[in-house]
């Protein structure tokens, strides 16, 4: 009973995290410059069935078992995980990526070596025009020195060199994750510029005079924080999910130490019930029973040649009276109590 609960509890919560992920819309905000690469993860579950499409409305990949379309393969790549490498990006690549009818990704496209970008999304900056294996990439704010941050060496090992940093290296590239404002400022990788990043905080929703006056890059920076605070709310929900699943757990657990304690209860009650009933059948088993009165003593002392006469009881059910042997024994209820008598004497010569 209690596997049979745990059972159907693991069930339930395995199926609401799975409708949880895929009714989920964790988008993944890439910056990245022009001429470079990126790989998209699908994220689904099913590896076979794949369908990539740009902006909700180009079908760019698709792939059903072990049938494949791809519009261009000269920019577009399908890995065997289902993920989606745009190769050579350009101005066209910017804009919204979705996996089997799901948003998945928001790309940026930047352009020049002058970066504006909205904190909280991932930048990618590439090491060009270095022929080098060794990655040295520095960082320098507001005109002030340089710091070193980032190395990757000849084998392929990095060592981020600032504490607490959010830097890494993939699509070979340094990724800045969750873009902060103090990571504003110039990058070189080599001893060559790579880029100058300029953070975007949020800011406040624009009035109608402002909205008239706007340009696309602050409505697409716009669209970027709407999404920015939707993820949040999910990953709140998330959390929501989880504790509700911790305590539901909780409770499976203190109802079974219930069921527990009561069966063991039970069982306890069962065995002292069965004891009384065997206690009070060994009372009822027949009993012999001898009497020496004060009569059968002065009749042996009267006849001292005789022997000792012998005389025998058996009674079934509480004795609760007290008679001479030659007497016969009260009546009693038949149903309940029965007396018997064998006595044993010599023939008077």
């Amino acid at each position: 009973m209690f596997s049979f609960m745990i059972f159907g509890y693991v069930w339930l919560l395995q199926t609401c995290l799975i409708c949880c992920n895929e009714n989920s819309t964790a988008v993944i905000q890439f910056s990245v410059p022009e001429d470079h690469h990126i790989c998209l993860p699908c994220g689904g579950f099913d590896r076979s069935n794949v369908v990539w499409t740009h902006q909700d409305r180009e079908v760019l990949v698709t792939k059903q078992g072990s049938y494949e379309t791809n519009e261009d393969r000269q920019r577009y790549r399908l890995l065997s995980d289902g993920a989606l490498c745009l190769l050579q990006l350009d101005d066209s690549d910017d804009g919204k990526y979705h996996c089997n009818q799901r948003l998945v990704a928001e790309l940026q496209v930047l352009t020049g070596r002058d970066f504006v970008v909205s904190a909280g999304r991932t930048l990618l900056l590439p090491c060009s025009h270095s022929a080098k294996h060794k990655q040295r990439w520095f960082h320098r704010r507001g005109g002030g020195r340089r710091e070193a941050i980032f190395t990757r060496f000849r084998n392929g090992t990095v060592k981020p060199e600032r504490e607490g940093s959010r830097l890494s290296f993939g699509n070979d590239a340094l990724q800045i994750q969750d873009l902060q404002p103090e990571d504003a400022g110039e990058y070189h990788c080599n001893g060559v510029l790579q880029g100058r990043v300029t953070v975007l905080t949020v800011h406040p929703e624009p009035t109608s005079i402002q909205t008239s006056s706007s340009t696309p890059s602050t409505s697409a920076v716009e669209n970027t924080e709407v999404a920015e605070v939707k993820k949040k709310k999910e990953k709140r929900s998330e959390n929501a999910l989880l504790m509700v699943a911790v305590g539901g757990l909780g409770l499976m657990i203190l109802l079974a130490t219930g069921v527990c304690v009561l069966l063991i209860s039970m069982k306890c009650r069962r065995k002292k019930n069965y004891r009384y009933e065997a206690q009070r059948h060994e009372d009822t088993e027949l009993q012999p029973w001898k009497t020496s009165s004060g009569a059968a003593e002065a009749e042996a002392s009267e006849s001292p040649t005789l022997p000792e006469e012998t005389i025998h009881y058996a009674s079934l059910g509480h004795q609760n009276w007290r008679e001479r042997p030659s007497r016969t024994p009260p009546d009693q209820d038949q149903n309940h109590v029965i007396y018997s008598s064998v006595i044993t004497r010599p023939a008077v010569k």
